[in-house]
């Protein structure tokens, strides 16, 4: 299980669809990050984009 409390602005993270996504902002709930695609195979007009990604949905922290 990954702390999301921890997680400051610059570190890269997979989710669960096999997304990459690097955090811009976290606001230390525990629950959410603001989070900026990097790459998305299941639609890859994401890349760029910047959303909110649940706890759950983050799988990994991925070394840069």
């Amino acid at each position: 299980m990954i702390n999301l409390r921890l997680l400051e602005p610059g570190i890269r993270i997979a989710l669960s669809d096999g997304s990459t996504a690097e955090v811009v902002s976290n606001p230390k709930d525990g629950i959410w990050v603001f989070a900026r695609y990097l790459s998305s195979p299941r639609d890859a007009s994401l890349v760029g984009t910047e959303e909110m990604v649940f706890a759950q949905d983050i799988v990994e922290i991925r070394q840069t």
